[in-house]
């Protein structure tokens, strides 16, 4: 029995000196043959990001030494000061015209505001600062570029394939895809040499996008820095001196705007013509802007249309983020991008004491108003009493306004025609009612139609008209 037990033992070491071995060598040629490498995946916008849209804004302002916070909502304007800029993310948040003027009374003094206007989107609902300065937003030409599921498929060539419905596009997409699969197996370039360019690619697309050269914006700054913006040519602002001119005289100050770049115009063309240029639309280029400044007082305004050109999405395209880098200076950015007004219950928390104030002088003077005033008690005055007349037609009065004259109407008058026709059928044919009414006109002195109408007619629906009727009825039972 213990030869068995140290021959399976023996056995047992042996196979485990064989697995460490064969694992060992697996592991070794694992390191020798493996190979290390990055790869980077877009999973796209983290938590915080999809919370707050303007974060790359913030995360770039921070980079370049420019303070800036967040703020409630509009009623931030009393504590702002010359060394601010506000920036609304909607132009709505001028919500009364208490605000309006406090905006416009900052701005005079020195103020700067950067606004984005949102027309469109209200419902209906007046848009103060545009009404006010004469402006509208309203829908220019449409740019694929701006439809994301369309650009996530189609990418650059959406704009090309803007006039076809879905289905084309998708067939055209598929064809597109099976001949660059059948290119790619026939190429013989090298694989690294075509996911640099891809990369290149990519990152040149994130920078600047492809788009027309008409849509940009080209600023210069007064130091010389030029800057390149891309507006959504979908909305857009109008003014009705646009067609006429740069700028306007507004409220007292100086309202220009910037139009989109004339490619005739660079070319050194006299005259522009719709059929020189595919795709040329003058009223889009001179009577609509996507970006407008006023001037008031020591301060300005900026209103634009496109509400995207800082969001995380865009603000890398370009200059964007120059921009706003520029039109907030060394000054201190002041953003409402999420308007949030305090609660019942924070309220309370905030003025505690007010309340309690208010709630103790308000229970003060209703213990004062409750309370027994001491002095000289006045006489009682004499009893008031009326007549039995008066008496009487008050209780009438009230009697009829219950409907209950119609009812003692009614019963009497059952009781009337039961004892003159105990039997007859009800009602009466007209020849009978007739026949009945001469036999008691005879003997009651009244004439055949006020007995008919007192006995057969409809009830009384006023008082003349009661009084009558139980006059005739009262005649018609004594005769009886």
């Amino acid at each position: 029995m213990s030869t068995r037990m140290k021959g399976s033992r023996g056995f047992a070491r042996a196979a485990l000196l064989w697995t460490l071995l064969i694992l060992g060598i697996c592991a070794a040629a694992f390191l020798y043959f493996f190979e290390y490498y990055s790869e980077e995946v877009d999973r796209g916008f983290g938590s915080e990001a999809r919370r707050n849209p303007y974060l790359a804004a913030e995360k770039f302002l921070d980079r370049i030494g420019i303070p800036h916070r967040q703020a409630d909502n509009i009623a931030v304007l009393p504590a702002l000061n010359d060394n601010d800029v506000l920036f609304l993310a909607n132009s709505n948040l001028i919500y009364n015209e208490q605000r309006l003027w406090e905006l416009l009374e900052w701005v005079e003094r020195g103020g700067q505001a950067i606004v984005v206007s949102n027309q469109l989107t209200t419902d209906g609902e007046r848009n103060l600062l545009l009404d006010l300065l004469g402006l509208e937003v309203t829908h220019g030409d449409t740019d694929l570029y701006f439809n994301w599921r369309l650009r996530e498929v189609f990418g650059e060539e959406a704009k090309t394939l803007q006039e076809k419905t879905v289905s084309e596009l998708m067939r055209d997409h598929n064809r597109k895809l099976a001949e660059k699969s059948k290119k790619q197996k026939s190429d013989t370039a090298p694989i690294e040499d075509g996911v640099e360019a891809t990369q290149d690619a990519v990152a040149k697309d994130k920078r600047n996008p492809e788009v027309d050269p008409e849509r940009l914006i080209n600023l210069t700054s007064d130091g010389g820095t030029s800057y390149s913006l891309y507006f959504d040519p979908e909305l857009l602002l109008s003014h009705e001196m646009m067609a006429q001119g740069d700028e306007a005289d507004v409220q007292g100050g100086l309202l220009h705007w910037v139009t989109f770049q004339d490619l005739t115009l660079q070319a050194g063309q006299a005259s522009a013509q719709p059929d020189d240029i595919a795709d040329y639309d003058s009223d889009l280029l001179h009577h609509q802007s996507p970006l407008v400044f006023f001037e008031y007082g020591r301060g300005r305004i900026t209103l634009m249309a496109d509400n995207g050109l800082w969001q995380n999405r865009r603000i890398g395209e370009f200059d964007h983020g120059f921009f706003l880098a520029h039109l907030v200076g060394h000054k201190n950015l002041v953003m409402i991008t999420h308007p949030h007004f305090l609660g019942f219950g924070e309220l309370i928390r905030r003025y505690w004491l007010e309340f309690f104030t208010a709630g103790g002088l308000a229970l003060l003077a209703w213990i004062a108003n409750r309370s027994r005033r001491f002095g000289p008690r006045d006489p009682e005055g004499a009893p008031v009493r009326r007549s039995l007349l008066e008496h009487v037609r008050a209780c009438g009065y009230f009697y009829w306004r219950e409907h209950t004259a119609r009812r003692q109407f009614e019963k009497v008058r059952s009781q009337l025609l039961g004892k003159i026709l105990p039997h007859a059928p009800n009602p009466l044919t007209e020849d009978r009612q007739v026949e009945v009414g001469q036999s008691l006109a005879e003997r009651t002195g009244l004439t055949t139609a006020e007995i008919i109408a007192a006995l057969w007619g409809p009830a009384p629906h006023s008082e003349e008209m009661f009084t009558a009727c139980m006059r005739s009825l009262q005649i018609i039972e004594d005769a009886l």
